[in-house]
């Protein structure tokens, strides 16, 4: 049921905010015509007052010249003068500003002309003035050149002024229309935001009902699994515990009648050995080998239930004690193949000194076990890296292909014959022993070049001073 509210939801989520954002678009647009027209509108002015100037312009050159004329005094000439500096700056400017308006065009450079036109009859006035006095101006004026000229930038001027002022007022006319829907637009606008904001306001307070709803469901859930969790694990404890007292009384049921046909069988392969025939002290000492074998097997059985309880590591050990201690424990074996073990310097971690002497234990034992000829010479070497401390045990042993080295590490798993003692347990043992500490194994070997397996423990080991420290990793493992 979750996803169909999901779902509809979205959709509505969605329609909501796709009404408001549409109008708000729309806003957009008008709001960019507005803009748009009311740079038409500041066009349309600049070009009327242009052309305004232009004319005031032409203007006061005419008046300048009939005022010197009439009185002589120069002073009158003045405005001419600052006309005459501006002139060329407007006629300029107003090229500019019509130059995109091709229908008029012929108009503007027509009154441009024309206006350029009078300041040079005034100009000519005024060297005629100049060369033949007044009379010879006067008559220069009297030809009615320069009247002909005013009035017909006069005529062009309200032309184009006429025209400007139509195309004034259908903007302006635009521009009302388009402040009256962008105001109706946010009207409409404001009510849909408002009716949005209220859609979600109530989406909300119905989606903080289901979420206090749906967290009481979850807390009420929580505490059924919880109590079905400590049952499971009360279970499982249980369970565990009595796993545990099997394999203990199992070995030890088991191990008794094995002692006592070992022991028999030994006592016959004494007193008959030779007196019986050839098939009989073969089939005796196969049955001593078996044994022995069976032996060992539940005994190491045994050790891999332990393994299962937690190691109780007191403080940092040093790796070094616990190799010496595991060579004390195979000074037999270290003495018959005269073994020779080498080490570099090792650190001290918080771990479980047991199982740690029981890993070296295994590890050696190994080296020796599959040795080739000459004398075995086991080599442990420790180095560090940011994460891990990476313990490496080096033999000059048989050595296995390189392709078997994780298949090694599987329960009863042997590459070799059975000419070689062993019950295939110990380096999964060793895997175990590891796995629990944080770690991993790992081998690298070539066939009649030896073996080297690789243990890795975390740095955390090394600073820790309490049992806490080997529960996290404990639990990994798990």
């Amino acid at each position: 049921m979750a996803l169909p509210v999901q779902s509809k939801t979205k959709r509505s989520l969605a329609l909501l905010f796709t009404v408001p954002l549409a109008f708000s678009l729309m806003f957009f647009i008008a709001n960019t015509n507005a803009e748009n027209t009311d740079i038409e509108i500041l066009t349309v002015q600049n070009l009327r007052s242009t052309l305004h100037t232009m004319f005031a312009l032409a203007q006061d050159a005419e008046t300048s010249e009939r005022g010197f004329l009439l009185t002589g005094d120069e002073r009158y000439l003045l405005p001419y003068e600052q006309a005459q500096s501006q002139i060329k700056t407007q006629i300029e400017l107003c090229r500019v500003l019509f130059k995109d308006r091709p229908e008029m065009k012929h108009d503007v450079d027509l009154f441009t002309n024309l206006v350029q036109n009078k300041f040079e009859q005034v100009q000519k006035t005024l060297q005629a003035q100049q060369k033949g006095g007044f009379s010879a101006a006067l008559e220069y004026v009297k030809s009615g050149a320069g009247q002909d000229t005013m009035d017909e930038i006069r005529r062009i001027n309200d032309g184009l002024q006429l025209r400007l002022s139509d195309e004034l007022t259908a903007a302006h006319d635009h521009q009302r229309s388009l402040n009256r829907r962008v105001f109706l637009f946010f009207l409409v606008g404001t009510a849909i935001t408002i009716i949005v904001l209220i859609a979600l306001y109530n989406m909300l307070i119905d989606y903080i009902h289901g979420q206090d709803t749906a967290r009481t469901e979850l807390a009420s859930l929580n505490m059924e699994l919880e109590h079905r969790i400590e049952e499971r694990t009360r279970e499982l404890q249980q369970m565990n515990e009595e796993l545990q007292q099997f394999a203990y009384v199992a070995s030890h049921d088991l191990q008794e009648p094995l002692r006592t046909i070992t022991s028999f069988t030994q006592l016959l392969a004494t007193r008959y050995s030779g007196k019986l025939d050839e098939d009989a002290d073969e089939f005796i000492t196969y049955i001593v080998t078996s044994s022995r074998r069976m032996t060992d097997l539940i005994s190491g059985l045994l050790a891999l239930v332990r393994l299962r309880k937690t190691g109780q590591p007191t403080g940092a050990v040093s790796f070094e004690k616990l190799l010496t201690d595991a060579e004390t424990s195979l000074q037999a074996s270290i003495r018959e193949s005269e073994a020779r073990i080498e080490h570099t310097p090792l650190p001290s971690l918080a771990v479980d000194t047991v199982q740690i002497t029981q890993l070296f234990q295994n590890l050696i034992s190994n080296a020796i076990k599959y040795r080739r000829s000459e004398s075995p010479v086991v080599k442990v070497s420790a180095k560090r890296t940011a994460s891990e401390w990476v313990i490496s045990v080096a033999d000059n042993g048989q050595g296995f292909e390189q392709q078997y080295a994780e298949r090694i590490f599987g329960l009863f798993q042997r590459l070799h014959s059975r000419e070689v003692e062993g019950t295939g347990m110990g380096l999964s043992i060793s895997r175990k022993i590891v796995e629990r500490h944080g770690g991993r194994i790992w081998a690298e070997s070539e066939v009649g070049r030896g073996s080297t397996f690789h243990f890795s423990l975390p740095v955390s080991l090394e600073v820790t001073r309490s049992a806490q420290t080997l529960k996290p990793a404990a639990a990994g493992a798990r």
